[in-house]
């Protein structure tokens, strides 16, 4: 008799105890889809807050002044170029100068690809604000500019082509 009573104690402590087990491996795969729910929406606020900074350049219009702006706040940024094409150099266009040299072609459809190399000139702000420049290259300032985003296939903004 007293076997028995130790194997029944010995049995309901098995399964109290196999029943907590699985109480607690319910409560964290409950808890880990919200975590990961939450992760995915963290990662999603981030990058649309990453890519708000572009929001004035959407397909909007912009003055010179802030094609200036958009060449000195951008030149440090790796992986990113910026192209204008002014009323005087409205077919080739140039390049704003770029810390890391990065020039890519405007995409004519889908994504921009971060292999092509456009073949068009380099200036920095301060040859972009000379107006003794006779290759066509000065940004005038007061100048009206129609400015257009273009992202790669990560969704992440890679070029501004900015066009007088």
């Amino acid at each position: 008799m007293e076997n028995i009573s130790t194997g029944l104690k010995w049995v309901i402590g098995i399964i109290v105890t196999i029943l907590i087990i699985a109480a607690g491996v319910s409560i964290y795969l409950v808890i880990n889809n919200y975590f990961i729910r939450a992760q995915e929406q963290t990662l999603a606020q981030t990058q649309m807050i990453n890519q708000a900074e572009f929001n004035s350049y959407d397909n909007k219009d912009v003055s010179g002044q802030d094609v200036i702006n958009a060449a000195m706040r951008y030149k440090g940024r790796p992986q990113f170029a910026i192209k204008i094409y002014t009323g005087e150099n409205e077919t080739r266009g140039f390049y704003a100068e770029n810390t890391y040299g990065a020039k890519y072609k405007v995409p004519t459809t889908g994504f921009v690809d971060l292999t092509s190399i456009g073949e068009e000139e380099v200036k920095s702000v301060s040859e972009m604000l000379d107006i003794t420049d006779s290759d066509d290259f000065n940004v005038n300032t007061l100048g009206v500019f129609k400015a257009k985003i273009y992202k790669d296939q990560n969704d992440e903004v890679r070029l501004i082509v900015f066009k007088q």
